[in-house]
């Protein structure tokens, strides 16, 4: 395969990746339709869930619906509103933890779960060093949706979200 074609080929593979939908591990809020004084709901209590050596605590708080697509609305949380806490089990001294911006899909299907995504974060400087091409496309994906856990359907925190009557009427 000559440099051309398999330029071509990532090049296609790239905008694959980058018009991937929410059922994916990732969205681009740029091809959601933005909301404007969209739907307020207030997570109670802290949901925390996990999965293999991570635990996820998802803080309770306040979620705005910023965007929604034909399938789903987004709700974006407070500052900084999820931890992901590591322990590998083979060796726990490496455990760590950090938080990012996060938000919640919740789908228009009231039958559906909901999950939560983080927001991946703009680096304060810009990843370089892989080529061009393979550089684009790390930079593509900051402020992407991403989807941490392999359930994307969970009951128990579609039932913890509680939706506050709109102030605006003429919403």
């Amino acid at each position: 395969m000559n440099q051309v074609t398999m330029n071509r080929l990532i090049a296609a593979l790239a905008l694959a990746v980058l018009s991937a939908t929410a059922d994916a591990k990732h969205v681009y809020p740029r091809n959601l339709t933005p909301v404007a004084n969209g739907a307020t709901f207030t997570l109670a209590e802290s949901y925390v869930v996990s999965e293999k050596a991570a635990t996820f605590t998802l803080a309770a708080g306040t979620y705005v619906q910023r965007f929604e697509d034909r399938k789903a609305i987004y709700l974006i949380g407070d500052d900084r509103c999820v931890e992901m806490s590591v322990v590998p089990p083979k060796n726990p001294a490496a455990a760590w933890k950090d938080t990012w911006e996060c938000g919640i899909y919740l789908p228009k299907d009231p039958a559906a779960g909901a999950t939560f995504f983080f927001i991946r974060r703009t680096p304060d400087e810009p990843h370089s060093g892989n080529g061009l091409l393979i550089d684009a496309i790390i930079r593509a994906g900051y402020g992407s949706f991403d989807f941490p856990m392999s359930n994307k359907n969970d009951l128990r925190l579609r039932g913890q979200l509680v939706e506050h009557p709109a102030s605006d009427p003429k919403r």
